[in-house]
């Protein structure tokens, strides 16, 4: 769960009088409760989940009169993802079988809960340093999957990014936490960052024409001008003054007057953009 997510309730598709949200949660709807003698109104309420003894959550249910109890994996699951192929178990992508939230689960074969398990389980639960690639700021995590719930990011490509496999994932770059702390070699983080491509409107100002054009991203300026993303980026983050013979910014809704000024900078005026 992220710090802006949204928690959504859903009907439970198969069991009546409960709802099931993406965070993990179950609640009963308000009710009325009818016997022999009288009717009685119930209200809704969130149901406390406890540990089942072998480390997943569960939750009693109230089903045709009877309290029976269900894995919470289990209920989000068949209320939020579909399985067209029945597949049979679910995978905690993280490693922690107590985070429940709809990101974190997903459909799956026994083989390949196995193989994931034996492929990430001891690294997901080892400290971690991740480095902010926009700011260069270091935060710690108890764990890879602490890290993933945090950032909001997938605990294998967290990962990924430890055994080299990927360069980054989410804006940042992490390194296992071996006891001996980080060292940040910024000029690598930054070469990293530049490799990241801006996925908004990039506006590209040829310096020999003053030529003013407007892509839909900056891979779509890269393609046009046959121009590298690396490159294209280190002049959007200022840390290089061009490339290639073009100066580039982002269309963050302040960049005409960006260009424009820019423009007047470079002793061009009267010029429209």
């Amino acid at each position: 769960m992220t710090k802006n997510e949204t928690e959504i309730w859903q009907a439970h598709p198969g069991i009546p009088g409960i709802e099931v949200s993406t965070f993990g949660n179950v609640r009963t709807l308000d009710r009325l409760v009818s016997s022999e003698k009288y009717t009685r109104f119930t209200k809704g309420r969130i149901l406390k989940q406890y540990d089942n003894g072998r480390g997943y959550l569960n939750v009693s249910i109230p089903i045709d009169g009877k309290w029976t109890s269900k894995r919470v994996h289990r209920l989000v699951a068949q209320t939020f993802i579909k399985n067209p192929y029945s597949l049979p178990e679910i995978n905690h992508k993280d490693g922690n079988k107590t985070n429940n939230n709809v990101s974190n689960i997903e459909w799956c074969t026994g083989e390949y809960n196995i193989e994931y398990r034996e492929k990430y389980g001891k690294a997901l639960n080892r400290p971690v340093y991740a480095v902010n690639l926009k700011t260069l700021e270091t935060y710690h995590f108890n764990s890879q999957s602490e890290a993933g719930w945090e950032l909001g990011i997938s605990s294998g490509n967290i990962n990924n990014v430890i055994k080299g496999r990927l360069k980054q994932a989410g804006g940042y770059w992490f390194k296992e936490d071996d006891g001996n702390g980080i060292e940040i070699d910024n000029d690598k983080l930054n070469y990293i960052a530049d490799s990241i491509p801006f996925t908004g409107g990039v506006f590209a100002v040829n310096l020999n024409t003053l030529e003013v054009s407007r892509f839909k991203s900056q891979s779509e300026a890269g393609m046009v001008l046959g121009i590298g993303n690396r490159s294209i980026s280190a002049v959007i983050k200022v840390r290089r003054n061009q490339t290639h013979g073009f100066w580039f910014v982002n269309d963050d809704g302040h960049a005409v007057d960006v260009v424009k000024s820019k423009l007047h900078d470079i002793g061009k005026t009267g010029l429209k953009i």
